[in-house]
C-alpha cells in the first residue's frame, strides 16, 4: 500500500505536467490549426528563465511569475513576427517552421545559459517529503499537483466566463465569422500563444523541481506528452488534461510493475508505453477520448 501511494503520487505529478504541456499544444491547435513543435523548447526556456530569475534574488513566487511571463511573451512574439505572416499558406509550411523556431530557441538557450545543467531552486529542500497514509511523498510532487490544478482551473474558468475565452472559442470555431462579428482574431491568437507559453514555463519549472537537473534536453519531455494530445482528442482541452493524468500514472506504474516482468526487454519499456496506448487509440478511436468524429456532407 505504501509503495502504491508513492507511485500514484509520482505518477499523478508527472501526469499533471503532461496535462499542462498537452493543454498548451491543444490551445494553439484549436486557435490556429497549427501543431507547435517548438513547444518543448519553450518549456526548456521557461525552466532556465526560472533559474535565472531566482538567481538574481527574486522571491520564488515572483521568479515563477517572471519566468512564465517571459516565456509567454516569447511565444507571443514568435506568433506575431514569424507565423502570422504565413496566414493563408498551407498548414504544413507553418508546422515545419515551428520546428525551425524550436532550433532557434534551443540555440538561444545554449548561448545565454550554456550547456551545463542547472539546479532548479525551490522554497523547500528538493528531497523534502510529506507522510501520506504511511508513505513518504515528495513535496515537489504535491506542489506540482497543486500548481497544475490551479493553472488548469484558471484556464477553464477563463475559457468559460471571460471575454477572452469567448473570443478564443469563436476564433477556433471559424476565424472568418469571428472577424465578421468584430472579434480581434489576430490579438486573440497572440494571447493564446501567450497563455500556451506560460503553461509551458510552469510545466518546465515543475519538471525541474524534482531531484533532476534543468538542461536544454528538457525540451524532449514535450514529446513524451504528445500521446496525451492524441489520446485526449486533438481539439479537446478536457481530453488533454484527462489523458495527461492517465498516461503519467500509467507510465510510472508500468516502470514499477511491467518493466521487471519483461526482463532485458523491459529496459525503459515505460518510456514507450504511452506511445503504445496512443497507437491503440489511433486504431480504434482515432479522434481520442473526448474528440468528435468529423462528419462531412457529400
Amino acid at each position: 500500500m505504501t509503495d502504491l501511494v508513492q507511485l500514484a503520487s509520482s505518477g499523478l505529478a508527472l501526469g499533471a505536467i503532461y496535462a499542462l504541456i498537452a493543454l498548451g499544444f491543444v490551445a494553439i491547435y484549436r486557435a490556429s490549426k497549427v501543431f507547435n513543435f517548438a513547444h518543448g523548447d519553450l518549456l526548456a526556456f521557461g525552466a532556465f528563465a526560472m533559474v535565472a530569475a531566482s538567481g538574481i534574488g527574486l522571491p520564488w513566487p515572483l521568479a515563477l511569475l517572471a519566468a512564465m511571463l517571459a516565456t509567454g511573451l516569447l511565444a507571443m512574439g514568435v506568433e506575431r513576427v514569424i507565423l502570422r505572416p504565413l496566414v493563408g499558406r498551407p498548414v504544413f509550411v507553418t508546422v515545419i517552421l515551428t520546428i525551425f523556431v524550436g532550433y532557434l530557441i534551443r540555440t538561444a538557450i545554449l548561448l545565454i545559459w550554456g550547456s551545463n545543467p542547472r539546479g532548479m531552486p525551490t522554497p523547500w529542500e528538493p528531497t523534502a517529503t510529506v507522510e501520506i497514509l504511511g508513505a513518504k511523498v515528495l513535496l515537489g510532487s504535491l506542489a506540482a499537483l497543486a500548481g497544475a490544478a490551479l493553472a488548469l482551473i484558471a484556464y477553464f474558468l477563463l475559457m468559460r466566463f471571460a471575454k477572452l475565452g469567448l473570443a478564443m472559442r469563436a476564433a477556433s470555431a471559424d476565424q472568418e465569422s469571428a472577424l465578421a462579428l468584430g472579434i480581434p482574431v489576430g490579438r486573440t491568437l497572440g494571447l493564446t500563444w501567450l497563455i500556451a507559453g506560460m503553461l509551458a514555463a510552469l510545466a518546465g519549472t515543475f519538471l525541474g523541481m524534482f531531484p533532476r537537473q534543468v538542461e536544454v534536453n528538457l525540451a524532449f519531455v514535450a514529446l513524451a506528452a504528445f500521446p496525451a494530445v492524441l489520446v485526449g482528442g486533438l481539439e479537446s482541452a478536457l481530453g488533454a488534461v484527462v489523458a495527461g493524468l492517465l498516461l503519467g500514472l500509467l507510465q510510472v506504474l508500468a516502470q514499477a510493475y511491467v518493466n521487471p516482468l519483461l526482463g532485458h526487454f523491459g529496459h525503459n519499456f515505460h518510456m514507450v508505453f504511452p506511445y503504445i496506448v496512443m497507437i491503440i487509440f489511433l486504431i480504434f478511436r482515432p479522434y481520442g477520448l473526448f474528440g468528435e468524429a468529423e462528419v462531412k456532407r457529400v
